[in-house]
């Protein structure tokens, strides 16, 4: 069994910068929503404790001494340092926390590489998504604070660590910051994609132009949009979406164009429940850009080129729309 993962200095510094901004960040935000100290330094430190090891995934050296062991004691480590101060703790939460991280991370070790376990594998990976399950694991200690997200980053890590420690796909090229050529190709689909889906969105009525607060908070909010989406929301979607999803279709079918078309209308049906359930004009939407990410997907030869074209339309949508 493997132990906790080996730290670099890479990572290590990044950590550093890390919790010093992010201490900080959360002294302002506590204070603008009067959330109570000794609320906010626990689910502050729990935050920064989840983003540390999500972190992991983007430092090779770091990611590739993850063990199955260490991944499922650790994995209520972050609700626990918030919800027992709190006093929102329940034992079934994490209980079911436990439970979760040992199914992902013995999930291909009990079934082996078989095609029917990957299915049953995403599909696994898909539930608590659909239907919000971390919203009643992850209690809120305040009520305008939501930490359903620390269980999507537990999640995410935990999936991703199963795919590429037990069931690698060649076309993945799993990484964190794209190559020079795959920013190219995904900033040249994803304005493409941008162009095509926003009128589209607009004629619908599902946008309309947002009030700008000044050039220098616009450019900061498009900024921290792209990153955070960049590395969660994008990462998590294109790796299971298009480096599996859609390769394993491909295979199954030996028909590339058939591989992205369902791939992107499964894509499109998981956005049914945004905002309301039926949410039919984002799904259409959402079904339209998964076509645009399918693409940039093989024209840059992995998931972080429709990582950056995936980033790039969402920022244009939530900075310059509403």
């Amino acid at each position: 069994m493997k132990a906790t993962p080996v730290m670099s200095r890479r990572y290590l510094m990044t950590v550093a910068f890390l919790w010093s901004a992010g201490l900080i960040g959360a002294a302002v935000y506590t204070h603008q929503q009067g959330i109570p100290p000794r609320i906010a330094a626990w689910v502050a430190i729990a935050i920064l404790l989840e983003a540390s090891f999500y972190l992991t995934l983007a430092f090779d050296e770091v990611r590739s001494n993850w063990g199955a062991g260490a991944l499922i004691a650790l994995a209520p480590m972050p609700y626990l340092i918030y919800s027992a101060p709190a006093g929102v703790f329940r034992v079934e939460a994490m209980v079911a926390i436990w439970a979760g991280a040992a199914l992902v991370c013995g999930w291909f070790q009990w079934f082996g590489r078989k095609p029917a376990a990957a299915y049953v594998f995403l599909l696994i990976m898909a539930a608590p998504l659909l239907f919000k399950g971390f919203s009643l694991v992850y209690a809120r200690p305040f009520p305008s604070l939501r930490l359903e997200f620390l269980g999507q980053l537990l999640w995410i890590r935990l999936g991703v660590l199963a795919i590429l420690q037990h069931r690698p796909e060649r076309g993945i090229h799993f990484g964190f910051w794209p190559t020079l050529a795959e920013w190219r190709t995904g900033l040249i689909y994803g304005l493409a994609g941008a162009a095509a889906a926003l009128p589209l969105a607009w004629a619908v009525g599902f946008i309309r132009l947002a009030d700008w607060k000044g050039l220098p908070l616009t450019a900061a909010a498009a900024l921290g949009t792209f990153l955070g989406i960049l590395w969660v929301v994008a990462l998590s979607e294109e790796f299971f979406f298009r480096g599996l999803l859609q390769q394993w279709l491909e295979q199954l079918t030996a028909r590339p164009a058939a591989a992205l078309a369902l791939t992107s209308v499964l894509f499109g049906a998981v956005h049914l429940g945004f905002r309301q359930f039926p949410n039919w004009q984002f799904a259409f939407l959402a079904t339209v850009m998964g076509v645009v990410y399918g693409l940039t997907f093989r024209a840059g030869g992995g998931i972080r080129a429709a990582m950056v074209a995936h980033a790039l339309v969402v920022t244009i949508w939530r900075v310059g729309f509403a």
